[in-house]
């Protein structure tokens, strides 16, 4: 019997104990399935291979615990968020859109918990050049038809025409949409493990189908291999992998016995995989129970009826033809009504499949892969509870945790190969916290007190996995961002109330020069009309001032065709001047007569008087003094200058209406004869 890879040569060579059927075991320590597990490592991959492709549990399993902790990528300067959008843009175009560096880990991850290790090289762009032998130009492997036969570049020579063997030479280049990610087939990889120093080396066989393209000058895959693959093809040796270009993710465990597979990572699949191997045993017992048991056998035959027996009464061989025609005849119709003669019974033989079936057995042995694998059910099969689970998903977390510490080795490891590469300058690049069990009573908890002032901001938010300081500047920046959105709307505001202002003021301008004309052609409308009334007016009194005047004349003895009516209002004028200026009291009273007599002609005479400034106030005399040469009439009232040009009276100035002041008090004066014909009055 073949020795057991992590069994002991004790074991594996114990006596063998018989049992029936001559089927003997190793040792009491084995079970069946020691005898069906892979000899080697690589025969552990081809079986661990078949396994996750085939079953539904354990591929889940693998691939939740790759992808599930992988969150968005943050690219970060210095602990902080960078400004500069192109620089950020250069890295996510590298890292996102041509290496998609998302599925990479995810990949990753894969191969790290089914295989226990996983090997990745960048596959950084070069450009292979071919050297003339003749002239010694070069050219690219592109620039004129090449084939590669014999181990050797055939082509013409641009320059020369030389048509034959070249030299080929590979120089990298800076061309971003060639770049890739180098996944190495572990199948074919031989890890050598310094047991002492613990270093590895790691060792690549070609796979045949790449030599044999290769061998047969497949240009399109030459012409994608590096000439040190092309090299080893042809030497028929294996490739040592650089270890500047290698990515190297050892999943942890209990070491081999076998020092010389130390060098390999435990698969997470390996410690279930007997437990895979029963399950499918139970599943192949389920698919014979259900070839065998799940569809019943029906047997039909005439039923007895009391002592008499139908095989005596009747023909058997007439009665299974009729039975049959009306079995053929009911599933052409199912409304169909038989007509037997005699009973039929029915007996059932199998169809116990439901009963044997051993799904509930497969259902724990589901459980029990889960678990030895270390996830817990309720991840795969949904409905995880955040708060009656807490411990076990706080497990399975530290789990996650621990493969996030590796896939960031994982980004650092590119980040910095490709920055030395293609000489660009660093970025910090990480994942999105994950958090996969929170205490959320608690959090609440120290939310409040923070709220509260019993803790400070800063520990709330260390617990909740966050920097105060990364948090601080970041809230700065919102501040400054604020600010600036703030003063730009202050600005523009004030600069949209500037501009209204200048236009309601060039508005309002517009109004007051409008209101301004409008005023003016009022004015000069009433001036216009005022004019029209006055010489309407003088007009009217024309006529009047003619007749009151003759009459004037005729009360004096003046002949009318003597004098005409400009001289007669002249002298009027001159006369009443005079009076005003020699006695005012009088100039008074006379005017006031005139006013009552002949007012048209008092009108021409009063308007000459206010050209010559000697009206200074209204012509109001004592109301007594009126009366006695006008009884029974009140004088007119009208509005004369602003002010009085003679002083004010005592009544005036505040008096009593009742004192009068003697000295003031004048005689009335007495109506005499005019003194020539010519005298004015």
């Amino acid at each position: 019997m073949a020795a057991i890879p992590g069994v002991p040569d004790s074991i594996n060579t114990a006596s063998k104990i018989p049992l029936i059927n001559n089927i003997s075991y190793d040792s009491p320590f084995l079970d069946m399935t020691s005898f069906y597990m892979p000899k080697s490592i690589k025969d552990l991959f081809r079986f661990i291979s078949s396994v996750i492709y085939s079953d539904p549990i354990v591929s889940q399993c693998i691939t939740k615990l790759a992808e599930y902790p992988i969150t968005k990528i943050v690219y970060k300067d210095d602990g902080e968020s960078i400004n500069n959008s192109k620089f950020e843009s250069k890295w996510k175009e590298i890292l996102e859109d041509k290496l998609n560096i998302v599925d990479a880990m995810r990949s990753s991850g894969m191969d790290y918990y089914g295989y226990g290790t996983s090997l990745i090289s960048i596959n950084f762009p070069f450009k292979r050049m071919l050297t003339c032998p003749k002239c010694g130009s070069t050219q690219s492997v592109d620039s004129a038809k090449t084939i590669y036969k014999d181990a050797k570049f055939i082509s013409s020579c641009k320059k020369c025409g030389h048509k034959g063997s070249m030299e080929a030479k590979d120089l990298p280049t800076k061309e971003i949409n060639k770049l890739g990610f180098i996944f190495w087939d572990l199948i074919n990889v031989h890890i050598k493990y310094n047991n002492i120093s613990g270093e590895h080396f790691f060792y690549y066989t070609i796979p045949p189908n790449i030599s044999r393209a290769v061998k047969t000058g497949d240009m399109d895959i030459v012409n994608g291999l590096r000439l040190e693959i092309i090299e080893a093809v042809e030497k028929n040796k294996k490739l040592k992998l650089s270890k500047t270009n290698l990515f190297h993710y050892k999943r942890p465990g209990v070491q081999y016995l076998y020092p010389d597979q130390r060098g390999w990572g435990i698969p997470v699949v390996m410690a279930v995989l007997k437990d895979v191997f029963y399950k499918r045993l139970l599943r192949k017992g389920n698919e014979s129970i259900a070839f065998e048991h799940i569809v019943p056998l029906r047997i039909l035959f005439p039923q007895v009826v009391g002592d008499v027996s139908p095989h005596s009464t009747i023909n058997l061989g007439s009665w299974r033809g009729k039975v049959e025609d009306e079995i053929k005849a009911w599933k052409k119709d199912p409304n169909r009504v038989s007509i037997i003669p005699v009973p039929v019974g029915q007996l059932n033989f199998g169809g116990d499949g439901k009963m044997l079936l051993v799904s509930q057995d497969i259902k724990m042995v589901d459980e029990d892969i889960m678990i030895g694998i270390g996830i817990i059910p309720e991840i795969i099969k949904g409905g995880a509870s955040w708060s009656g689970s807490n411990v076990s998903l706080r497990v399975v977390e530290n789990t996650f945790l621990n493969h996030r510490k590796g896939m960031q080795g994982f980004l650092d490891w590119t980040v910095d190969s490709i920055s030395r590469y293609f000489s660009l300058a660093k970025i910090k690049v990480s994942m999105e916290d994950f958090k996969m069990a929170d205490d959320l009573q608690r959090k609440q908890m120290l939310n409040s007190m923070a709220q509260s002032n019993q803790i400070s901001s800063e520990t709330a938010l260390k617990e909740m996995d966050l920097d105060p300081e990364v948090e601080y500047k970041q809230m700065l920046k919102e501040v400054n961002k604020t600010t600036e959105i703030l003063t730009r709307v202050a600005e523009s505001q004030a600069e949209a109330q500037g501009a209204a202002s200048i236009v309601g003021a060039l508005y309002q301008a517009d109004a007051q020069a409008e209101n301004q004309n409008r005023m003016e052609m009022h004015q000069r409308e009433q001036q216009q009309k005022h004019d029209l009334e006055q010489q309407q007016s003088t007009q009217q009194r024309a006529g009047q001032t003619q007749q009151e005047a003759a009459q004037l004349a005729e009360s004096q003895g003046v002949q009318e065709q003597k004098m005409s009516l400009p001289d007669l209002i002249l002298i009027l004028t001159k006369r009443f001047a005079s009076l005003s200026r020699n006695d005012s009291e009088e100039f008074k009273i006379r005017m006031l007569a005139m006013k009552n007599s002949t007012p048209s002609l008092y009108q021409e005479v009063y308007d000459n008087l206010t050209e010559m400034n000697l009206i200074a106030a209204d012509l109001l005399p004592d109301l007594r003094t009126a009366q006695v040469h006008t009884p029974g009439e009140l004088p007119i009232n009208s509005q004369g200058d602003t002010s009085a040009g003679t002083p004010p009276s005592p009544v005036e100035e505040g008096a009593s209406p009742n004192v009068m002041n003697k000295a003031e008090v004048k005689p009335l004066p007495v109506a005499k004869p005019p003194r020539g014909q010519n005298a004015g009055i």
